[in-house]
């Protein structure tokens, strides 16, 4: 047997095991320090990059870059600035809100996650970049949400609101706690308009802690964030610009090439029949990529 043989048998059980969870924290504690499942490295390697979301392939071709492009697509949706106060649900290890503040140049983002190992490795690295003055990272749930109202100038959510019990609860936190005039911004999973869930997607829904009552596509989702209130509302679909990259890459990271030697190269056929798209499906139905942005009316 190999030397990796009993860690590969403890990580299919932990595995099997989520289908018996009721708690997303479960489900990150399990992929560590990567966002493919089985490349979690223990956090050996301190200069590797903690991003937990799909990327935005349109120009990038590694992932690092392909994450760092998703999380200033959902800035550019929030028009942060320099000025905002920022609530970030679901905020991961933090790898977006520290491009914010230096990017966006962001006054201040208080962050709330439920899952103790993103709230402890982030605010070591807040401590380690000498910013606790300027970010304040959380443990606690976007769904009852610790906070006054009109407490922040934006709200964001960064692929995790798929996650909530339910969506809606955190439409209606988000709507108290932002200011008149505030701004809600979401990079979320959605099913495809039009698409129906079979058994094997209900068991990942399961698996990766995703309420049912959540599975519904843009056009509803819009309908939703108007009728608790927001004005504005925008949905922009970039699943063309994901999801056969992150396939690719998932692949290359299979054969064994590291985060940053996975080159992904796609044809423009690839993308415009958004492939690969199939095997995604029976994953669970998240099949839509969507940038959602409302506003709270002055």
């Amino acid at each position: 047997m190999s030397a990796t043989a009993p860690r590969s048998l403890k990580a299919f059980f932990r595995s099997f095991a989520l289908l018996f969870s009721k708690d997303a924290a479960a489900y990150y504690e399990y992929l560590g320090d990567d966002v493919l499942e089985a490349q979690h490295a223990g956090f050996e390697d301190p200069d590797k990059p903690l991003w937990l979301n799909l990327g935005y392939w349109k120009e990038a071709r590694t992932y690092p870059k392909a994450a760092e492009a998703m999380a200033c697509l959902l800035a550019d949706a929030a028009q942060l600035g320099p000025r905002d106060e920022l609530l970030d649900v679901g905020f991961g290890f933090a790898e977006q809100d520290f491009l914010w503040i230096t990017r966006y140049g962001v006054a201040r983002i208080t962050g709330l996650n439920i899952t103790p190992l993103h709230v402890e490795r982030a605010m070591a690295r807040v401590r380690a970049r000498s910013l606790s003055d300027r970010m304040d990272l959380r443990l606690g749930s976007a769904t009852d949400v610790p906070f006054a109202a009109d407490s922040f100038d934006k709200v964001t959510a960064l692929e995790c609101a798929f996650h909530f019990d339910t969506r809606e609860r955190f439409f209606d936190e988000a709507f108290r706690v932002l200011r008149p005039g505030g701004r809600l911004a979401l990079a979320d999973c959605v099913p495809f308009p039009g698409e129906k869930l079979g058994f094997l997607s209900h068991l990942a829904l399961k698996r990766w802690s995703i309420p049912v009552a959540n599975m519904y596509d843009r056009d509803e989702y819009c309908r939703r964030l108007a009728a608790h209130g927001f004005t504005n509302v925008k949905a922009q679909s970039i699943r063309n610009q994901v999801f056969p990259a992150m396939m690719k890459y998932a692949a290359l990271r299979k054969q064994g090439r590291s985060m940053h030697e996975a080159v992904v190269e796609l044809t423009p056929e690839e993308e415009a029949r958004c492939a690969g798209i199939e095997a995604w499906a029976r994953n669970g139905g998240l099949t839509d990529y969507v940038i959602f942005s409302a506003d709270k009316p002055l």
